[in-house]
C-alpha cells in the first residue's frame, strides 16, 4: 500500500499537476485509490461516462480505439486525465496487458477537494492556460 507522499511523487509525474505544489497534491493523494487489476480486464470502454483520472504504478495497460491499440501506458504513466473535467462520453477502451497497480482518482471526490482548495484551481488553471498559449502560438507559426 502507497504512503501520502509516494502517491504525491505520482502524482507530480502528470503535466496537469504542474503548477500544483507537492502540500496541495497531498489532498489529492489522500482521495486516491489504490488497485490492483488482473491481466485483460477493461477498466472503461468507449462511451463510457468519465469516472476519473488513472496513473500506473506497476503493469500497463493499453488503450484502444475499436479494435486498435493507439497507445500502452506502463509505470508513471497516466490516462483519463481530462475526464477530470469533460462530461463527454470515453473515447478509447482501456485494458489491462498484465496484472497491474493503479492509482485512481475519483472524478466527483476530485471536485469536493477542489470546492475546499481554491489553491489548487488556481494551480489547474495556470497549466490549462499555458498549454492553451503553446496551442495558439503553434497555430500562429
Amino acid at each position: 500500500m502507497l504512503t501520502i507522499i509516494e502517491k504525491v511523487l505520482l502524482l507530480q509525474g502528470i503535466d496537469l499537476f504542474s503548477f500544483v505544489t507537492s502540500e496541495q497534491l497531498s489532498f489529492l493523494a489522500a482521495i486516491a485509490d489504490e488497485i490492483t487489476i488482473k491481466p485483460s480486464q477493461m477498466l472503461y470502454r468507449e462511451n463510457d461516462t468519465p469516472d476519473g483520472l488513472y496513473v500506473v504504478i506497476d503493469g500497463s495497460v493499453s488503450m484502444r480505439r475499436g479494435k486498435e491499440e493507439i497507445d500502452r501506458i506502463g509505470r508513471n504513466g497516466s490516462f483519463g486525465v481530462w475526464a477530470l473535467f469533460d462530461d463527454e462520453p470515453r473515447v478509447t477502451t482501456a485494458v489491462t496487458l498484465e496484472e497491474s497497480r493503479l492509482l485512481f482518482v475519483p472524478r466527483d471526490d476530485f471536485y469536493e477537494v477542489l470546492s475546499n482548495h481554491v489553491d489548487i484551481v488556481e494551480g489547474l488553471f495556470k497549466h490549462l492556460v499555458q498549454r492553451l498559449r503553446r496551442i495558439v502560438t503553434a497555430v500562429e507559426t
